[in-house]
């Protein structure tokens, strides 16, 4: 009989951490000593190969929103008993982006600035919240500050938001006639059940004494007043500042917190009990498949080493019709800036994918390329031990300074001035799509650019000097001969003068201490292409920056320069404007020779 294999979250368990026993045994080695000796495949793996094995006629489907480990297998790893290992050799599909859904784009990118999306936990904070000891307290008990069991200002916010949210949400339901089923805030920055259970005493601790306020006389409109003048920015209000209070306070005082972990026993019940505003505190029940319905407000320290551990723990990615523009994240700088990169890290894995398939090649036959995170690794070095790093290509990638200097004004007044410098010499009049174009510039030109430019010291992505060596060798193989500049310069925003041409301020603001998330604008990445950037548009309206690399001519590359706001950035004492830089590049000869491969696959 033929058997499908589908394999959900196929990068967790199924992935071999183990070895393979080679087909020819060593002269002298004895079988049966071997078969329970460290080569043997780690035991999940080794079982569903040992089905796919024995089925005469058998498919496997891995099926996981982090592929890395799945990419990284070796195609020719092959063990003497259960037979190949697991890797994809047939297909990678990338699943179509659906209409309406929220990714890292939409809360770590360019809109997700416009309306706040994320907001900061002072380290003090977090310091408060593991508590005298840190990870070794196994108290129940919390202490922060001189009171006990009282929540941190960071947390306290985000509790008073979720009231808000909700308040907004059960609005915008009676006013289209129907009911509020689920909403859910999440409470993730340990993975200690002892944690847990502290930080959820301390919520509800808090949430009593506010309703035993409220019983008392006591008005608490004030307070959520507050909250919701720091939460409308971006929010669609569906009535007055009155009517939200006041819904904010109805659910204040129905709101319930539950710890979801292996002790607790507590389900969601979503079905069982809709309309519930729930706060969920968890752990490492809520890292992976779970689905938080209605989820609007994240709390979330916890930490991570690797780029698919830290994905999988983000549950506020999905589906969130209606509600989209109510989704705050409280977080560290450092994690604001992880989840920042990885934006670029999943990109350049979705590019890869693509190129995979326009070539009509097999996985097995052309690597797929993953670029490298800078503080993070891709996957454990346990399953990602088959990867080969390459020398730096930016085939068909759109590198970008999504971390700037802002700690040092010497980086930043030479950044200005070189700018300068190139504008008044190319003397951009080309106005279209919200900047300013200057045509047919040498190579030589944009490389001599980049390598004067300074970047922050722990950049990865955007390295002037190894780009600017790259531009000029494709170059002399006749390709990137021929470069656009594009000053962005946006009509009704302040304006400075670079280089004797006034040009508007870029409005971007930090996701960390030096991280701006993603700079990129998606349509100026067509602004130079014959058909604009209104040419290349996903189902759904969304301009299709990806659409627009695939048909930019393997000659023609493009510098796009922001004179970002300084006073959005907090830097408005030291320059006129903040220079920052992205490249929107051709596909190139050399795609699929670079970054982070399998070792396993020709480089196509």
């Amino acid at each position: 009989m033929p058997v499908l294999i589908i394999d959900d979250e196929a990068d967790q368990a199924s992935i071999n951490t183990g070895g393979n026993r080679e087909l020819d045994l060593l002269l002298g080695e004895d079988e049966e000593e071997d078969e329970d000796g460290e080569n043997a495949p780690s035991t999940t793996n080794a079982l569903i190969r040992q089905i796919l094995q024995r089925a005469p006629m058998a498919g496997y489907v891995a099926y996981t929103a982090t592929p890395f480990a799945n990419i990284l297998i070796n195609p020719n790893a092959v063990d003497r008993q259960v037979g190949l290992d697991l890797f994809p050799k047939d297909f990678v599909i990338q699943l179509p982006r659906p209409a309406g859904y929220t990714g890292t784009e939409e809360l770590f990118g360019v809109g997700a600035m416009d309306r706040e999306a994320l907001r900061q936990v002072p380290e003090t904070d977090s310091a408060a919240l593991r508590g005298p000891g840190g990870r070794r307290r196994r108290s129940a008990e919390i202490t922060l500050g001189e009171a006990k069991l009282t929540l941190p200002g960071s947390l306290t916010d985000a509790v008073l938001a979720f009231c808000i949210a909700g308040g907004i949400r059960t609005l915008r339901c009676r006013a289209s006639g129907g009911t509020l089923n689920s909403h859910t805030m999440l409470v993730h920055f340990s993975p200690r059940k002892a944690d847990q259970f502290r930080i959820a005493e301390a919520i509800s601790t808090q949430v009593s004494l506010w309703r035993a306020a409220l019983g008392q006389g006591q008005d608490l409109r004030p307070m959520l007043t507050a909250a919701w003048r720091d939460q409308r920015t971006g929010v669609d209000a569906p009535a007055d500042d009155d009517a939200i209070v006041s819904s904010a306070l109805e659910v204040l005082g129905s709101l319930v917190v539950l710890v979801l972990n292996s002790d607790t026993g507590e389900e969601l019940d979503y079905e069982e009990k809709p309309g519930r505003h729930i706060i969920a505190v968890g752990g490492n029940r809520l890292s992976r498949g779970l689905t938080l319905e209605g989820l609007t407000i994240s709390y979330f320290l916890r930490t991570a080493t690797m780029c698919d551990t830290l994905l999988q723990m983000a549950r506020w990615y999905g589906f969130r019709h209606g509600y989209g523009d109510l989704i705050r994240i409280w977080t560290t700088d450092g994690i604001a800036r992880w989840f920042g990169e990885l934006a670029l890290v999943e990109q350049a894995m979705r590019d890869s994918i693509q190129a995979l398939d326009r070539a009509g090649r097999r996985p097995d036959q052309m690597a797929i390329r993953l670029r490298a995170h800078s503080d993070l690794l891709l996957t454990s070095r346990n399953k990602g031990n088959m990867a080969d790093r390459q020398k730096d290509s930016w085939s068909g990638n759109h590198p970008q300074t999504v971390i700037l200097p802002l700690g040092e004004p010497a980086k930043l007044q030479q950044n200005l001035q070189l700018t300068a410098s190139l504008v008044s010499r190319l003397a951009p009049t080309d106005h279209a799509h919200g900047g300013l174009l200057a045509h047919d510039i040498e190579p030589g030109t944009i490389a001599d650019y980049l390598r004067a430019y300074e970047v922050h010291d722990d950049i990865v992505a955007f390295r002037p000097h190894p780009l600017a060596d790259w531009i000029m060798s494709r170059a002399e193989a006749g390709e990137l001969t021929d470069w656009t500049v594009f000053v962005a310069s946006p009509e009704d925003r302040k304006q400075v003068d670079l280089g004797g041409v006034p040009v508007g301020l870029v409005e971007r603001r930090r996701t960390s201490s030096e991280s701006i998330g993603t700079l990129l604008d998606p349509r100026h990445e067509g602004v130079d292409l014959p058909l604009g950037p209104g040419g290349y548009r996903r189902e759904g309206g969304a301009y299709d920056a990806e659409a627009m690399r695939r048909a930019r001519p393997s000659t023609q590359g493009l510098l796009i320069i922001y004179p970002l706001d300084p006073a959005c950035l907090g830097s408005e004492s030291i320059v006129d404007s903040v220079i920052a830089l992205g490249l929107s590049l051709p596909h190139t000869s050399d795609s699929g020779t670079e970054w982070i491969v399998n070792s396993g696959v020709p480089l196509g």
